[in-house]
């Protein structure tokens, strides 16, 4: 009888990408009807993004289906290139790119699996990314209604895995943060700053699985400790509290988060149509509101995603996945993921 084998790891290193594209990896987002705002686009960088599998000799396997998250196209990341390298032309003209809401997935379904030599299945993404800088303007920025939020935005104002924000303590915490704060970016900011000035950076907790934005206010208060992606979740879970779209966005091991606000209707020029923008901000780190420095792969924009082996289930971050069933009498895979970045001077 064959044994199922699902794997699933998620390793990051530094890396870099070049290829030819042949996929649309843009993110649809809604039409701003040419209205100008939110932030804009500062230095870049070019760099490689190099993704992939290295199968090693030996394993007999049916039903091999390998999924990884890859880059998609962003206001401030931009793919050059995609190269399908190091792999067979037969794989390569099996892989599908899905977009599975704020990340793309490569997915390859190989059947049976007997490699001779080692199997390598290598992605190359050449990107050019932007930091971003904050508006000039800033109290031109308000909180929308929920109504006037794009559909495909609202699912930012929902709980999600670590992100428990229907949980009463963050809105009693939005309100008492924000009370007298006179502008709704003042607000945005406000909830930024308790975030950074109460909860102190533990680096020892970047290797370890995120608990998330309750675990911390569960602390003694004073005795606040998280790393990058859990002080994110909290920053997220207090603005979605307070009626304001907010996610997780994820670079080479490193988190930020990103808020959504509308410009003030007297902002506008020619259509009067509602329209918001996205603003990133650095929630461990150095101080960075409304902009960020940043110029790393962006890897997803988003905390919600399908578990590989039950599509119900949620989880924070999309992680490869390497399955399959061994035949009888087959030792087990021995394999590694390949995720590293080279940034071009």
């Amino acid at each position: 009888m064959s044994k199922h084998v699902i794997i699933s790891t998620f390793v990051i290193l530094f890396l870099a990408a070049t290829g030819s594209a042949q996929f649309d990896f843009r993110q649809r987002v809604p039409d701003t009807g040419g209205q100008v705002g939110g932030p804009q686009l500062g230095e870049s960088q070019t760099q490689i993004w190099r993704t992939g599998i290295i199968i090693e000799p030996g394993p007999a396997m049916e039903n091999v289906l390998i999924t990884m998250p890859v880059p998609m196209e962003w206001r401030e990341q931009r793919i050059l290139s995609v190269n399908e390298e190091r792999m067979d032309a037969g794989l390569a003209s099996q892989i599908i790119y899905r977009n599975i809401g704020g990340a793309m997935e490569m997915r390859l379904q190989i059947g049976n699996l007997r490699p001779m030599r080692p199997l390598e299945i290598v992605v190359e993404f050449e990107l050019q990314n932007y930091a971003l800088l904050p508006p000039e303007n800033p109290g031109q920025y308000i909180i929308p209604t929920r109504s006037r939020i794009p559909q495909e935005y609202r699912q930012y104002l929902q709980p999600s895995p670590t992100i428990e924000s229907n949980n009463p303590v963050f809105s009693r915490m939005f309100a008492e943060i924000t009370r007298e704060r006179p502008t709704d970016w003042d607000k945005v900011e406000a909830l930024y700053s308790f975030v950074q000035n109460n909860v102190k950076y533990d680096d020892q907790a970047r290797n370890r699985p995120a608990r998330g934005a309750l675990a911390i206010t569960r602390m003694p208060r004073g005795e606040w400790t998280a790393d990058c992606k859990d002080m994110s979740c909290l920053f997220v879970a207090l603005c979605r509290a307070g009626g304001i779209p907010a996610r997780i966005v994820r670079v080479p091991e490193h988190c930020y988060a990103e808020f959504y606000l509308e410009l003030r209707q007297e902002a506008r020029t020619g259509n009067s149509r509602p329209v918001g923008f996205w603003f990133p901000c650095q929630v461990s780190g150095t101080y960075s509101f409304g902009g960020i420095p940043e110029k790393r792969v962006i890897l997803q924009k988003g905390d919600s995603f399908p578990e590989p082996d039950n599509p119900r289930a949620r989880k924070l971050f999309p992680t490869p996945v390497f399955s399959g069933s061994l035949m009888p009498g087959s030792p087990n895979p021995r394999y590694r993921w390949i995720q590293e970045a080279i940034v071009r001077q």
